[in-house]
């Protein structure tokens, strides 16, 4: 955190805030997926599994319509799956401008198929929460579901990271000594 005063005007800018944000968000997430667990074991299944379908289907549908989960652009750094990724936004902007000029009887079939998901989503639902036997390990179930949705890509970083295929940024001609970084001062 660093803090500005002039004229009687104090600024102070968070540098962490976003840390900050992802912990809060996986701990809400873990806490639901608690609370479904403590509904489940008092005999509360059904409605524990409705419950937390309904928050992870609302979670994602949430997270697209605000564009914090989005097909990439161009595919990969490398240009890799750039076409793929191009489809993939064609076909999912085709079928909304298909679904959005559907008459009554195309949107009572997709909401019927959307139930058949629903459905099928909480019985895998219904299914996990008979499976954990311990409040903690049901929390960091959902801790770990929740940091997938919120970053995709956390595991496949890290894995690269721990295998060494993560390349850090090259000093290659850098002056990396004392004197070569008090002139870089000097020149800002």
């Amino acid at each position: 955190m660093s803090t500005s005063q002039k004229d009687g005007v104090v600024v102070n800018i968070q540098t962490q805030s976003r840390m900050y944000e992802i912990v809060a968000t996986l701990l809400a997430i873990g806490a639901v997926g608690m609370i479904a667990y403590a509904l489940a074991q008092n005999g509360w299944l059904e409605i524990a599994a409705t419950m937390l379908t309904m928050f992870i289907t609302q979670l994602m549908r949430l997270l697209f319509a605000n564009g914090l989960l989005r097909v990439p652009e161009g595919g990969t750094a490398k240009g890799e799956f750039a076409g793929t990724a191009g489809f993939v936004r064609t076909a999912i902007s085709e079928f909304k401008a298909w679904q959005a000029r559907s008459p009554i009887w195309r949107l009572s079939a997709l909401a019927g198929g959307y139930t058949l998901l629903f459905m099928g989503f909480r019985a895998l639902m219904t299914w996990a929460l008979g499976v954990f036997t311990n409040i903690w390990v049901a929390g960091a179930a959902a801790a770990l579901l929740g940091s997938l949705i919120i970053f995709p890509q956390l595991f496949s970083r890290a894995a690269k990271t721990v295998t060494g295929r993560l390349k850090a940024p090259s000093t290659e001609g850098a002056d990396t000594t004392a004197a070569g970084a008090a002139d870089d001062e000097k020149e800002a």
